[in-house]
């Protein structure tokens, strides 16, 4: 664990208390409590329909949990909409991509700042006195991060010309630009081989510690999980199975049963 992290370990950025979720009569979490502290970086694992994406969802205001109380900066944040909670310092990547076809790399990154965009009749009217210094603002924060994820040689390509591991990057791209506080990675690493992965766990670790962003990843991959990851939490059938340093995690009988059976 960094020393940021361990400097702020009873700071919690991110509390989410009894979480549940129901899809009809399949009950995706049950009674889910887990925390994050400001300035880690927080792994969730778990076999495919285990309810990984649906505790993203919860606390990203797309699937508001039916019980329990999600709070986020000491703020109660439970049932709010995305664009609300997005307002609040969050972004995050989908575990299937949601890029734009047919636009640039460049165009993908620079949607992410539309949070930070404020267009009236007024400024476009006064352009070169009022408009024109927020663009140049945008347009230079969006080319720090093209240059801090290295993709200046695709800037210009169509985003779905390029190859998956170049567009996983444009999506975490497309979120860093927002400026978040809370980064949610959701597989950002799905599909990858082994060399993009170290790339992107790179990338990770850098947003975490240049950027100071307090980040909560989903991931499949364990070596990534156990490598990058402060503290981590296995989930199986919606509900928790483990909690704690990674090492310990992934060893509980638990989460090695979830995962290679009770036969292993």
């Amino acid at each position: 664990m960094t020393g940021a992290a361990v400097q702020k370990a009873d700071d919690k950025l991110l509390i989410c208390d009894n979480i549940e979720r129901y899809f009809g009569g399949l009950k995706a979490l049950s009674n889910i409590s887990i925390h994050v502290n400001r300035g880690e970086i927080f792994g969730l694992v778990g076999p495919n329909g285990s309810g990984k994406t649906t505790m993203v969802n919860a606390i990203t205001g797309f699937y508001p949990p039916q019980s329990g109380k999600i709070i986020l900066n000491g703020e109660d944040i439970t049932g709010r909409k995305p664009h609300a909670i997005a307002k609040m310092g969050v972004a995050r990547t989908f575990q299937n991509l949601a890029l734009f076809k047919g636009m640039s790399v460049l165009d993908n990154i620079l949607l992410g700042r539309h949070i930070h965009m404020k267009p009236s009749v007024f400024g476009t009217a006064l352009y070169w006195w009022v408009a024109r210094k927020h663009e140049v603002k945008n347009r230079k924060i969006v080319e720090e991060v093209i240059d801090f994820l290295q993709l200046q040689s695709a800037r210009n390509e169509p985003v779905e010309t390029i190859p998956l591991g170049l567009q996983k990057r444009v999506e975490l791209a497309r979120a860093l630009v927002a400026e978040p506080s809370f980064l949610v990675l959701d597989e950002p690493m799905a599909g990858m081989n082994q060399e993009e992965k170290e790339y992107m766990a790179r990338f990770v670790l850098d947003a975490r510690d240049e950027m100071g962003m307090t980040i909560f990843l989903i991931e499949h991959h364990m070596d990534v999980v156990t490598g990058i990851c402060d503290r981590m939490v296995a989930l199986s059938y919606g509900e928790l199975l483990a909690e704690g340093i990674p090492k310990d995690v992934i060893a509980h009988p638990r989460v090695v049963e979830a995962y290679l059976g009770g036969a292993h």
